[in-house]
């Protein structure tokens, strides 16, 4: 039994080629040699090690740009910072359709429905008093807009109609509001677009960018339920909670409205720079075939497929500093991958491919 035992333990024992290629393919995280060698002596169906390494390196170099990307909220454009009268605005906006400017009671509805925003029984009408005006707060101090809510009820496009209202001309006959030195509306804003909504905070010395949602992901959004809530707990339009409510619904509703174009423009993104690395893998594997190509180079044996795999195999690590610093500093992960790639190819080069040994 003992000897059977034995026999078995030896047959389970790694042979001493692939321990030599465990051994090497470790190696090659630090060793430039490591990596000529494995491109070399590796192949068949283990040229998938270094097909796999250089794309798990890619997936590892953007991660960072990614993460830091698909989290990134719309409503940090209102929210971050002062919010230039926004949750102010909303909230009498939100008080107005409930109570008239007597302080009457009253109930406009206004929901997203059929990917739009939605009046009910002519309630535009009776919220702004005519077809071409608009709801507006104006600042206590001088009497100008402080916030003001739009609707695209009219016959422009979104495009056309937010332009107008940027250039502080009425959105629905584009003709201009102010005098001719006005050229730029200086209020925070809503705008229910036909087929997106569009949110800005501005001041009267500072413009913040706009920020454009679409409506798939709103169906069923309520204003008018929200202002029936508020109502219903006896809250004030200008206290504090009341404001914090608005906010809350507010943050909800930009997100919700960004996240599609969010989601679309993050992939396009990284894919962006996910081709970029992985090229510029492919093209380092490239320039070493070509730098081993004199006719009295010793590396003019290499062929084209070992020196992509050279490339391949000595990606890995810088990707994992490219993802580890990309995550430190994110504004800048995009170029860590490149630098450190380019740093070790440049060695490997200059120190194991040179033709005088």
């Amino acid at each position: 039994m003992s000897k059977n035992k034995k026999k078995k333990k030896q047959q389970k024992r790694m042979s001493p080629e692939a321990a030599d290629r465990l051994k090497t393919g470790f190696a090659t995280l630090l060793s430039n040699d490591a990596c000529i060698k494995s491109a070399r002596e590796m192949k068949g169906a283990l040229d998938l090690i270094p097909i796999t390494i250089a794309l798990a390196s890619v997936v590892l170099a953007i991660l960072p740009t990614f993460v830091s990307r698909i989290n990134v909220q719309g409503s940090a454009a209102i929210f971050n910072g002062a919010s230039a009268n926004y949750e102010q605005g909303v909230s009498s906006f939100v008080n107005a359709l409930v109570y008239d400017p007597d302080g009457n009671d009253r109930e406009i509805v206004l929901t997203i429905q059929n990917g739009t925003f939605n009046f009910q029984n002519d309630g535009y009408t009776a919220l702004v008093g005519g077809a071409e005006k608009w709801y507006t707060v104006d600042r206590a101090s001088t009497g100008e807009p402080a916030f003001e809510v739009f609707f695209n009820n009219s016959n422009f496009s979104d495009s056309a109609f937010y332009k107008s209202i940027d250039e502080y001309k009425n959105p629905y006959t584009a003709e201009p509001r102010g005098t001719e030195d006005q050229k730029e509306f200086r209020a925070s804003y809503l705008i229910f677009g036909k087929e997106s909504i569009r949110f800005r905070k501005r001041n009267a010395t500072v413009a913040y960018a706009p920020l454009t949602g679409r409506y798939d992901r709103l169906e069923g959004k309520s204003f008018t339920e929200l202002a029936k809530t508020l109502k219903s707990e006896g809250l004030d339009y200008t206290s504090i909670k009341y404001e914090e409510r608005v906010r809350t619904f507010m943050v909800d509703l930009i997100n919700a409205s960004y996240e599609t174009d969010k989601i679309a423009g993050t992939w396009q993104y990284t894919g962006i720079f996910a081709a970029i690395d992985l090229g510029l893998v492919i093209l380092f594997g490239l320039l070493m075939f070509l730098m081993t190509r004199g006719k009295k180079n010793p590396f003019r044996i290499y062929t084209f497929w070992e020196t992509q795999k050279m490339a391949y195999w000595a990606s890995f690590t810088p990707s994992l500093i490219a993802m580890i610093l990309g995550f430190w500093l994110t504004q800048y992960s995009f170029i860590f991958f490149m630098f450190a790639y380019g740093m070790r190819m440049m060695w490997m080069s200059m120190r194991s491919l040179r033709p005088a040994q």
